[in-house]
């Protein structure tokens, strides 16, 4: 490769490695077209692109579909070029209900703070899996069309991944889809988004059991090389890089807008306060704090199925049985991108042996390690 500097170099050669440590210099095509890598990881950059105050500043007036095509570029590398990602965005934003994709809306301001919210319901399925889905599939199509080949994506879902998927599928030529939800376990609207669509590429299969019941099956078949080689399978749901990706952009779109709306300065660091279930959209938000985006801390909501908030704030990382709620889509049990998160608060070093210990114990219990590494996994990172 021919660079005129660092910067350069990352952009043109951006490949992915596990966090499990044993797959490393894979290409974005391959990476979300698999899922998972081959030893059971989750795919990460291998090195993360550093955005600068004065890009910041540059992008601050800049359109959602414009940002996202500066930001992912950054891990598209040369495997795409940017007309033909901006056409992947563009087409795959058009049928949002919002023209601003995400509105800014005032909630309160009392005291010197300021609370407004981000409206991530503005997509086809009125849910912020969209943004991920559109361009995550999007992308699959682009790359199967290029190879004339086609692929079969699987999703598991606990109301939110399996509508939007469905969605972002239904109208592209070389994907089809089957679908699994726990049966009585999802939203009436969302059932009805997944069973009544008319398609020959959607298949769609309710199932007995909770909401994570569905993942090891899953992850089990499309790691196998074997299986890969007969059916060509993809995982979709958020265990997906390319979802994690497409999630950083709402993330600086929101601190760009909040410059003008809540004139601050452009190194004023903000909270961001999510929900949150397999924790893919903090996963995002933690990787676009470790590009360069101004962020205090995030502030993750859970339900009664609280195993986030119980090993961050006792370090024992155990599985109990689903509670129902009515906040069903964040029905989690084991959220699977905790794997990332340790990844990235770890300073990219292999998780396969602490990931071995909780799949083959059930329980894992990161006190010492904690103790062992000072500031591996912090409070002020999620929020108290």
């Amino acid at each position: 490769l021919r660079a005129e500097n660092e910067y350069e170099r990352t952009y043109l050669s951006m490949k992915f490695v596990s966090t499990r440590g044993k797959v490393r210099g894979v290409s974005l095509e391959k990476c979300i077209s698999s899922g998972y890598a081959q030893d059971g990881g989750l795919f990460m950059p291998e090195t993360i692109p550093k955005v600068a105050i004065k890009d910041l500043l540059s992008w601050q007036n800049l359109s959602f579909q414009d940002l996202a095509v500066e930001i992912l570029s950054l891990f598209t590398g040369d495997e795409i070029s940017r007309d033909e990602l901006r056409l992947i965005i563009y087409s795959g934003f058009e049928e949002f209900g919002c023209r601003e994709i995400v509105p800014i809306v005032d909630v309160l301001e009392e005291k010197g703070v300021r609370i407004c919210s981000a409206e991530l319901f503005h997509g086809q399925t009125y849910a912020f899996k969209d943004f991920g889905q559109q361009v995550l599939c999007r992308l699959l199509d682009f790359f199967k069309r290029k190879r004339g080949e086609s692929a079969t994506l699987l999703v598991s879902t606990t109301g939110d991944t399996g509508p939007a998927a469905i969605a972002a599928v239904r109208s592209t030529e070389n994907l089809r889809i089957v679908c699994f939800y726990p049966k009585d376990q999802v939203s009436r609207l969302q059932e009805k988004q997944m069973t009544t669509v008319d398609s020959p590429n959607v298949h769609v299969y309710p199932f007995e059991g909770g909401g994570d019941d569905m993942d090891l099956p899953i992850k089990k078949i499309t790691t196998d090389e074997m299986i890969q080689k007969d059916y060509n399978l993809c995982s979709v749901n958020s265990i997906n890089i390319g979802r994690i990706l497409a999630q950083t952009v709402h993330y600086f779109f929101v601190y760009l807008k909040s410059l003008s709306t809540a004139q601050i300065s452009v190194s004023t660091k903000l909270v961001f306060s999510i929900p949150t279930g397999a924790m893919g959209n903090v996963t995002a938000g933690i990787l676009a704090k470790q590009m360069g985006l101004p962020v205090g801390r995030f502030v993750c909501g859970v339900n009664a199925n609280d195993i986030l908030h119980r090993a961050v704030t006792t370090g024992v990382f155990r599985k109990k049985d689903l509670a129902r709620t009515l906040s069903e889509a964040i029905n989690i049990q084991v959220p699977y991108n905790f794997e990332r998160v340790m990844y990235l608060l770890d300073d990219g070093k292999s998780q396969a042996e602490i990931m071995k210990q909780m799949e083959v114990r059930g329980l894992r219990d990161t006190r010492n390690k904690r103790r062992r590494r000072r500031g591996w996994m912090r409070l002020e990172d999620f929020g108290k």
